[in-house]
């Protein structure tokens, strides 16, 4: 590793521990920016991550940051494989212009009488239910059971392999497992292009928490917020279970590939989705479950919470001291430096929408009074609300000079 990779590692590894480093760490959330603004097309990344090498190099060049994310991006080819419908991507397909984002579809994929076929046997559902709800090409799965475990019945049971739409299904998962396999390998270039090349940490494994898993892949955002008071029982039932499933094995994917942090982007648990009572109830409890695991296992996480969180910092509060990271979209700086910074290290905050269409002037008044407010005594790192995509350049630079301008101690 560089002498850069270890500076930038170091100033970021100090605040997190809420010591106080050489100066405040600059770590945007950057999506599609370097896409957007050295090319390739959004669309040329999604068919190969390598396509975006020379753009990742760009930026890091001219923004040096301490921290550096690579194109969050599906892949289209597996997607194409699988007929996926909870999607739109750029590009033929759904035709949208090359250089445009990827979209999820809200929808609900577990129906109201479902709840329980969920819970007796949550595998089954997806692959029976789930799967081929999500993509076109899976219809085929439908057609599966796996619920007899009377020899005779099973083996009577594999006469549905040979109808010809599980086969085509089949074949469907086979062909995206082939692109995928492809897609890990550009994935490990892109990494070590970012760390080894360019001497830049960068943001490891991406998990969710319990409750956003219920909303995006099962119930939809719009039912999954309503069903806290519709169907409470068998919410909070779903979203325990979903914790039982999905949060070792991520953890372990990335405890093995070395990450040191460990994303995760909070959806549903805003000011304006749910009352204090309901997010104590069916959503901080699994969240925190995750991010104990998460430092249980040697890593840190670094979690971004989506949306106004005033009334959630008491709350997320509960949790080691320094061993988290918090970045805020919209929030009270100056409350959160008061609760959440005394045991994890904060961030965000700087409108992304001024480094899109502010002025220089507002872009460094803004950047300085955050700095005023979170960089005494540390724990502090310099990020933005939301995921940058489209952004001025010079206001991108501007920020950036005056983190390093005002943010050294």
């Amino acid at each position: 590793m560089s002498n850069s990779y270890n500076e930038k590692l170091q100033r970021m590894e100090t605040a997190i521990n809420l010591g106080v480093p050489d100066r405040v760490p600059f770590a945007p959330k950057v999506s599609l920016y370097p896409c957007f603004t050295y090319g390739p097309s959004v669309y040329d990344v999604m068919k190969d991550y390598r396509n975006a090498a020379p753009a990742i190099r760009s930026y890091i060049r001219d923004l040096d940051p301490d921290l550096a994310w690579s194109p969050p991006t599906y892949p289209i080819d597996p997607l194409e494989a699988l007929g996926t419908n909870m999607l739109r991507w750029p590009g033929p397909t759904h035709k949208l212009p090359l250089m445009s984002s990827y979209q999820h579809l809200d929808n609900t994929y577990m129906e109201d009488d479902e709840f329980d076929e969920f819970l007796t046997d949550p595998t089954h559902f997806i692959i029976t239910k789930l799967l081929p709800r999500k993509h076109n090409n899976l219809k085929g799965l439908s057609k599966l059971t796996f619920h007899d475990i009377f020899d005779m019945s099973f083996i009577m049971d594999t006469a549905a392999f040979g109808d010809p739409e599980v086969m085509s299904a089949l074949m469907a998962l086979m062909h995206a497992g082939q692109h995928v396999r492809d897609k890990i390998e550009q994935a490990k270039f892109i990494t070590n292009l970012i760390v080894n090349e360019c001497g830049c940490p960068t943001r490891g494994a991406t998990v969710c928490a319990p409750f956003d898993i219920y909303t995006d892949s099962l119930r939809g955002l719009v039912q999954g917020v309503m069903d806290v008071k519709l169907y409470p029982e068998e919410t909070l039932a779903c979203v325990n279970r979903i914790a039982d499933m999905c949060i070792a094995k991520p953890i372990a994917a990335a405890k093995a590939k070395g990450e040191r942090l460990v994303y995760i982007p909070l959806h549903s648990g805003t000011d304006d989705f749910m009352s204090g009572e309901d997010y104590e109830t069916f959503y901080w409890p699994t969240l925190r479950r995750l991010i104990m695991a998460i430092i249980d296992a040697g890593m840190t996480p670094y979690v971004f919470c989506e949306g106004k969180y005033n009334t959630r910092l008491d709350v997320i509060s509960d949790v080691p001291r320094g061993k988290v990271v918090y970045m805020f979209e919209q929030v009270d700086i100056r409350r959160a430096k008061e609760t959440v910074g005394k045991v994890a290290c904060i961030g965000g905050n700087l409108p992304t929408s001024l480094l899109a269409f502010g002025t220089k002037e507002q872009v460094v008044d803004e950047t300085r009074r955050l700095l005023d407010i979170c960089a005494p005594g540390g724990g502090f790192i310099m990020d933005c609300s939301l995921a940058i995509d489209n952004a001025n350049p010079e206001n991108m630079l501007a920020w950036r000079e005056a983190t390093e301008k005002y943010g050294t101690y």
